[in-house]
């Protein structure tokens, strides 16, 4: 039975998964559109038409120019209907694909309700560290995605998976949290799911203690309330497969409690439901319960009658589990009366099932684990390339950088100003605004060098370019065009703007500790400034701000001098 939310599976607890064979409604034409067909396929989810759903996800994935968006949406309800229809390795190569791309694109709610998918197709092959794997996700993304829905789902799941790992009280703990987080929940479905596999939890823990020696009486009556109170909601919701379900369910426990006057009724009553809906599934199971029960009331014959009637039934020639159970059962019996000739041939044909059944879940478990490994390295391998290019684009980065920049001063270069300069240029004409440039050239450079050394001269630049790059705005820019000589190009700045700004980086430099660099070092620059006139060529311009600069040096230096216009 699906779920709105996270693909529930419903349990009965002597039986695999439900499927119901109530006959399919009459598919509606094929829509033309992509998003018609994943509408159509989502319908035929809730409607439980897999063999339709599927086809419609198949016909999506075949669609040619699908955007990723859609091919995972495919992927996803795929996974869905081909599990249903027991296709669980077709189920983990989409459900796995579709994974990826709700991973990457953080679609937390999606991602949970993939991982509950996952986490039954891995279940029902038998492959439980695989399937906790996916329920734990399932719980994460839940929760993250602040889902009460989602979260409820994935502890059911997790429930599920904890059963079939044999860890029935670790199942328990579970089936509660979910049932107690249905309570919260206005929606019908998930509070019927949450009684109903509590209560099929808590008969496999009192099945488990009766094989131990222990008294299941407290977990056969747990069992007992929440699958009545199952039964009661169904009813109330007028949900017949619900219904059907929970006294199949009740069946079992009424059979282990040995109330078998209530387990007889019951099971009429759960047969006729079937019969009357065409749940096929659920009344071999009633048929099964019956035999069940002739044989708990100590009526061999009439039980063994109905079981090899029931491997007369060609509906169960493909369902393994079922035979298995027959032929064990009958063997049983048969060996109990001392018919030892049939319960030898029956254990034989046990054993040949017992044999194909591992053979074909080895071979499925394998098939499902490569399948899975090959996803995951082709993802892997996907990573590695997207790191292998992002670690080729920072390094082209930075030997760029590397290309642009000075490594003494660490400002811009003369190939950044060739890179840069010009977008200044467009940006002040399209903003009918000013251009200024300053040349800025460190006064006495040479003694410097002469009376301290080249490293204390290089010292010396290095704190130039720290000044420069504290003295500048974003929408500036400063470049070592080499030596002692510097250029700043103000940005969204007037002319008057500008020269403020010369006379602030002027008091900058001479305030600077240049003892911190050399003991008795005094420095100052000298500035020439130019406005951009319009249409002016580059080239004048900067030599009209270095003809400025040879007027401020002329003038005493340590001083700003702005070029006529």
């Amino acid at each position: 039975m699906d779920s709105k939310a996270a693909a529930p599976e419903v349990r009965a607890s002597s039986a695999a998964p439900v499927r119901s064979t109530a006959p399919t409604p009459a598919p509606t034409p094929a829509p033309y559109s992509t998003a018609a067909l994943l509408a159509a396929c989502e319908l035929s989810r809730a409607d439980g038409r897999h063999l339709d759903g599927a086809a419609q996800a198949e016909q999506v994935l075949a669609t040619f120019g699908i955007t990723p968006a859609e091919c995972a949406q495919a992927r996803e309800l795929l996974a869905l209907h081909r599990l249903r229809l027991g296709e669980v390795e077709a189920s983990v190569r989409h459900g796995l694909l579709a994974l990826e791309y709700l991973v990457d694109t953080g679609e937390l709610l999606r991602q949970s309700q993939v991982h509950c998918t996952l986490a039954l197709a891995f279940h029902e092959s038998g492959l439980h560290e695989p399937a906790l794997r996916h329920v734990l996700g399932a719980l994460s993304a839940a929760r993250a995605s602040g889902s009460k829905l989602a979260e409820f789902w994935a502890l059911s799941r997790s429930s599920m998976v904890h059963v079939g790992m044999a860890d029935a009280q670790r199942a328990l703990e579970l089936g509660r949290q979910a049932l107690d987080l249905s309570r919260l929940l206005e929606d019908a479905e998930a509070r019927f799911a949450g009684l109903n596999n509590l209560g099929d939890t808590c008969l496999e823990l009192a099945k488990t203690q009766s094989a131990q020696g222990l008294d299941p009486a407290d977990a056969l009556r747990e069992a007992l309330d929440n699958v009545q109170q199952g039964a009661a909601l169904a009813q109330g919701q007028g949900h017949v497969f619900w219904e059907t379900i929970a006294r199949t369910n009740l069946v079992s426990i009424l059979i282990e409690l040995r109330r078998y006057g209530e387990a007889r009724e019951q099971v009429g009553l759960s047969k006729r439901l079937a019969a009357a809906n065409g749940y096929r599934n659920l009344e071999l199971d009633n048929d099964a319960q019956l035999a069940e029960l002739l044989r708990a009331e100590g009526r061999i014959d009439e039980a063994t009658a109905m079981m090899v009637a029931q491997l007369a039934d060609p509906f169960i020639e493909d369902d393994p589990a079922r035979l298995t159970r027959l032929h064990r059962a009958l063997g049983e019996m048969y060996k109990e009366r001392g018919h030892f000739k049939f319960a030898l041939d029956h254990a034989e044909k046990l054993h040949e099932l017992t044999l194909r059944l591992t053979r074909q879940t080895a071979g499925l478990q394998s098939r499902m684990l490569i399948n899975t490994l090959e996803i995951e390295q082709a993802r892997h391998e996907t990573e590695r390339s997207q790191l292998e290019a992002q670690v080729l684009r920072i390094r082209a980065e930075k030997l760029d950088q590397q290309a642009h920049t000075d490594p003494l001063t660490l400002l811009p270069n003369r190939r950044a100003l060739d890179r840069q300069l010009p977008a200044l240029m467009r940006r002040a004409h399209d903003r009918a605004q000013p251009l200024c440039a300053a040349m800025v050239d460190l006064d006495h450079f040479k003694r410097v060098n002469d009376a301290h050394g080249h490293a204390t001269g290089d010292r010396v630049l290095a704190a130039m370019g720290t000044i420069l790059t504290d003295a500048i705005r974003d929408s500036d820019l400063a470049v070592r065009l080499g030596g002692e000589e510097f250029l700043l190009v103000f940005g969204d700045a007037t002319p008057a703007d500008a020269a403020k700004a010369c006379e602030r980086l002027l008091d900058a430099v001479s305030g600077f500790r240049w003892d911190d660099v050399a003991p008795g070092l005094r420095c100052t620059v000298s500035i020439g400034l130019a406005v951009r006139n319009s249409g002016e060529r580059t080239a004048h311009w900067l030599a009209r701000a270095d003809k400025a600069l040879y007027e401020a040096k002329r003038a005493g230096r340590n001083r700003v001098e702005s070029a006529p216009q």
